[in-house]
């Protein structure tokens, strides 16, 4: 059975502002990646980490709308960090699917957010699900609501314990989808 994460998240910006956030290298590395390369164009390719960061991310475009819609595959290819060796994982094989719809709502955008293509309750669909709510809907809406000055210190105060924060919850999100399962 395939995996489904859908999210909507409210920002306080634009939509042109919003899906700049999304298809440029300098906004992505500001508030997602410290490597990012995007062609923002139907065809064009994309790539985000590195392999001595653990993990490289890639896919193309197959549908681009400005301010409007962003469709690509996402392949993630993961590394160990020590030995720069690559750790085989079903998505780098099987890529998944984003669709990024960006709706002016109010004085700001609704942000449509579907993730597909993965098995559900693997912990790769809990890490995707845990991702976007932090990644889109804490960093990004942080990122695109305050100056750069007040989320350069935001994320200085949280960075340290991100990871950390996001393995904790998708730990239970798993286990608390194991105990679903079970009843």
């Amino acid at each position: 059975m395939k995996g489904t994460v859908v999210r909507v998240f409210q920002i306080e910006a634009p939509p042109a502002r919003v899906f700049r956030a999304f298809t440029t290298k300098e906004d992505v590395e500001q508030w997602m990646a410290d490597h990012y390369e995007i062609e923002p164009r139907k065809g064009g390719k994309w790539k985000m980490g590195g392999e001595k960061d653990g993990f490289v991310a890639t896919g193309e475009l197959l549908e681009v709308i400005p301010n409007e819609l962003l469709v690509y595959t996402w392949q993630m290819n993961d590394y160990d960090a020590r030995t720069g060796k690559k750790i085989p994982n079903w998505m780098d094989t099987n890529p998944t699917k984003v669709t990024l719809r960006f709706e002016k709502a109010g004085r700001g955008t609704k942000v449509t957010v579907r993730h597909e293509g993965f098995p559900e309750r693997d912990e790769s669909y809990w890490g995707v699900d845990v991702g976007w709510d932090m990644l889109a809907g804490q960093v990004l809406k942080y990122y695109l609501e305050h100056t750069q000055t007040e989320f350069n210190r935001w994320w200085k105060e949280n960075e340290s314990d991100w990871q950390e924060r996001m393995q904790k919850a998708v730990e239970r999100r798993l286990k608390t989808s194991s105990h679903r399962e079970v009843k």
